[in-house]
């Protein structure tokens, strides 16, 4: 498993406290350590787009808006991907998949609640004391 951050990685056999990486950047191809379930679980969480390297077609890119593990069997789980180049819903078997890559933005990384509040707070008492700040209406951020 690859990518650009110090979190645990998970492996065959992971203790209760290591977790996959779901960072920018992460990737994961059969062979390495990890089960794929795992991963798609990381890639479910994550809020960005994921390149998913198939078996016997081209890689698709696209958000992972849903998945089913496990669940009736697992030769039929599945998961069901909005590809970014448009077009309809896509759903794949995981057996189809030979490996996953976090390749887009987390449209929503660092953007809690907790997070937001506490920067529209410094900016607002900041524009109380007479300071030049950056406006603080209630404007979505740019897209990259």
């Amino acid at each position: 498993m690859q990518g650009d951050s110090s979190e645990a990685e998970s492996s065959d056999g992971a203790g209760p406290d290591e977790t996959v990486r779901s960072d920018r950047g992460f990737s994961w191809v059969e062979g390495e350590p990890g089960k794929l379930e795992e991963i798609v679980e990381a890639a479910f969480d994550y809020r960005g787009d994921v390149t998913i390297l198939l078996r016997d077609e081209d890689d698709l890119v696209g958000y992972l808006a849903n998945r089913s593990i496990g669940r009736p069997a697992p030769a039929e789980s599945w998961i069901e991907v909005f590809p970014a180049a448009g077009g309809p819903r896509r759903r794949i078997s995981l057996a189809a998949i030979r490996g996953l890559i976090l390749s887009g933005k987390d449209v929503a990384s660092g953007k809690s609640w907790e997070s937001w509040l506490k920067k529209y707070t410094e900016r607002r008492d900041a524009l109380a004391r007479g300071e030049d700040v950056e406006n603080i209406d209630l404007f979505p951020d740019e897209m990259d």
